[in-house]
C-alpha cells in the first residue's frame, strides 16, 4: 500500500507539472471539453450531450426547417448539415407557409427588397416568387422625374445622385444620358487631339500609361473614333525581310524575324510567294548520282531535305536503297 500511494503521488505531481506548462485551451482540448458550449449558450440553442454524435433531437430538425436555423439551435456547422442530410436523403425544406393573397399582391409594385423586409422572407424567395408568377418588376419604373431631380443630375456623381433620390444607378444613368447632362467625374479630363494621334499606333496599355489614362478608357476612345486595335509586332517589311519569304516554312522565318506566324504568311501570300515545303525539292543531276551509293538518311542530311523525299525520288527512279546493295554483297 505505501508503495501504491507513492505511485500514485508521483503521478499525480507529474500531471500538476504537465498540466501547469499547457494553456487553458489546450488543456480544454485535452480533456473534450467542447468550445462550442460558450457560443451555443450564447446563441440560446441548446447544448449538445456529446461532441460528434448525433442526437434524436437533432434528426427531428432536417428537413423540418431551413439548415441555417437547424444550425443556429444545434450549434453545428451549416455544411455538417448539409451532409448529414444528404446521406439520410433528407430533402431541403420546402417553403414554411404558404403566401398569402396580401402578400401575392405586392408582388411587382414594391421592391422585392421592400416586400421581403415586410413580410420577413428572404430576398431571393421574393425574387423567385415573383419570376415564377411572370410579374414584371415595374416598381419605381413609373416615377416621373421631377424638375428638382432633374437639375440634381450632373452635379454629383450617378451613384451619389441615384442614392440621394433613391433611384437606381442605371435609371440616373440612362436619364443623365437622355438629357445630354455631362458626368461628373473631378478626374476626366478631355481628349486633345494630341492624344487622340496616338490611339491606333501602340497597344491600349501602352497609350494609357503614356497618357496617364486607364486602358478601358483608351479602347473606349478609340472606338468611339472607329480606329482598329493595334498589332504589337507591326512594323514595315523591308527589301531583305520580303526576300526570305517562301525560303523557309512561316514558322522558322517567323522566329527568324521575330514576327508572328500569321503575319509572315500574310505577306507571302500578298507577294503570291508559294509556300516553302521541304518534300518539293528540284533535283539535279548531281543530287540524282548520289541515290543508291549512300543511305537515304545520309543524303538527305547532306542535301538538307527529308529522308522521306529521297526515298520517294529513289524510288521513282527505280534505284535500290544502298542498305540493299550491301546485303547482297555480303557471302
Amino acid at each position: 500500500m505505501p508503495a501504491k500511494n507513492s505511485t500514485s503521488k508521483s503521478l499525480a505531481s507529474a500531471a500538476r507539472l504537465y498540466a501547469a506548462e499547457k494553456s487553458e485551451h489546450e488543456l480544454q482540448r485535452l480533456l473534450g471539453v467542447r468550445q462550442m458550449e460558450a457560443r451555443s449558450k450564447k446563441r440560446g440553442s441548446r447544448t449538445l450531450a456529446a461532441p460528434n454524435t448525433w442526437q434524436t433531437w437533432e434528426l427531428e430538425l432536417l428537413g423540418k426547417y431551413t439548415d441555417k436555423e437547424v444550425a443556429r439551435r444545434t450549434a453545428r456547422t451549416r455544411l455538417s448539415i448539409v451532409n448529414k442530410r444528404r446521406r439520410l436523403g433528407i430533402s431541403v425544406m420546402p417553403e414554411l407557409r404558404p403566401w398569402t393573397a396580401q402578400e401575392l399582391a405586392l408582388l411587382g409594385r414594391v421592391p422585392d427588397k421592400a416586400i421581403a423586409r415586410q413580410i420577413g422572407r428572404p430576398y431571393k424567395t421574393v425574387h423567385t416568387k415573383r419570376t415564377a408568377l411572370k410579374i414584371p418588376n415595374a416598381a419605381g419604373v413609373f416615377r416621373d422625374w421631377t424638375e428638382t431631380e432633374d437639375k440634381l443630375l450632373g452635379t454629383l456623381p450617378d451613384r451619389e445622385a441615384a442614392h440621394r433620390l433613391n433611384r437606381t444607378f442605371e435609371s440616373v444613368y440612362q436619364r443623365r444620358s437622355k438629357l445630354g447632362v455631362p458626368v461628373n467625374n473631378p478626374d476626366y479630363r478631355k481628349w486633345t487631339s494630341e492624344e487622340d494621334k496616338l490611339l491606333g499606333c501602340q497597344s491600349d496599355m501602352e497609350v494609357g500609361r503614356r497618357l496617364k489614362r486607364t486602358e478601358m478608357s483608351v479602347r473606349h476612345r478609340r472606338l468611339k473614333l472607329g480606329l482598329a486595335r493595334p498589332d504589337p509586332t507591326h512594323r514595315p517589311w523591308t527589301r531583305e525581310e520580303e526576300a526570305l519569304l517562301g525560303t523557309m516554312t512561316d514558322a522558322e522565318l517567323a522566329k527568324r524575324l521575330h514576327r508572328t506566324g500569321n503575319g509572315v504568311a500574310l505577306r507571302r501570300a500578298r507577294r503570291k510567294i508559294p509556300k516553302f515545303n521541304r518534300t518539293r525539292r528540284i533535283w539535279t543531276a548531281e543530287d540524282d548520282r548520289l541515290l543508291g551509293k549512300l543511305s537515304d538518311k545520309e543524303i538527305a542530311s547532306r542535301l538538307n531535305c527529308t529522308s522521306t523525299a529521297v526515298s520517294l525520288r529513289r524510288y521513282r527512279l527505280g534505284i535500290a536503297a544502298f542498305e540493299n546493295l550491301t546485303v547482297k554483297e555480303r557471302p
